[in-house]
């Protein structure tokens, strides 16, 4: 697993299922896309993309992200206010066939528009220990 960094080093790694899943090794362009908001009704979204094998991906999009300090939490409990959420998670297996997983909590700890960053730590009910450290 890649540490959990916060200076834009393009890094992305979780467990599903206690299976390690990392980004960069496969390719060196994993980016997050960045999504403003149009207008007061809607809100900015993330969106990340990663190859964590030569034909494997995890995708999925930041609703809202805001920069906060780590929070503990229980995944059983929610979201609360101050957290996160990421939803419309993708995991592409190496035969191409996709499986949507549940959605989960992701603790922002650097969403730096001016140099363009996103990062933090997310959690889900089957993944686990996610990190991600992308420039967008």
């Amino acid at each position: 697993m890649p540490p959990a960094t916060q200076t834009g080093a393009n890094t992305f790694g979780c467990l599903i299922d206690g299976w390690v899943y990392t980004g960069q090794r496969y390719d060196s362009d994993d980016k997050a896309s960045y999504y403003p908001a149009r207008n007061e009704d809607e809100k900015a979204i993330v969106s990340i993309d990663v190859r964590v094998d030569n034909n494997a991906s995890i995708s999925f999009n930041i609703i809202d992200p805001k920069e906060k300090d780590i929070t503990i939490y229980s995944i059983s409990e929610g979201a609360s206010d101050d957290q996160t959420i990421y939803t419309d998670v993708i995991f592409k297996n190496e035969n191409n066939q996709e499986e949507k997983l549940e959605d989960g909590i992701i603790n922002i700890t650097r969403f730096d528009l001016n140099n363009r960053i996103i990062s933090g730590t997310f959690e889900g009910e089957r993944i686990k220990e996610g990190r991600l450290d992308l420039k967008f």
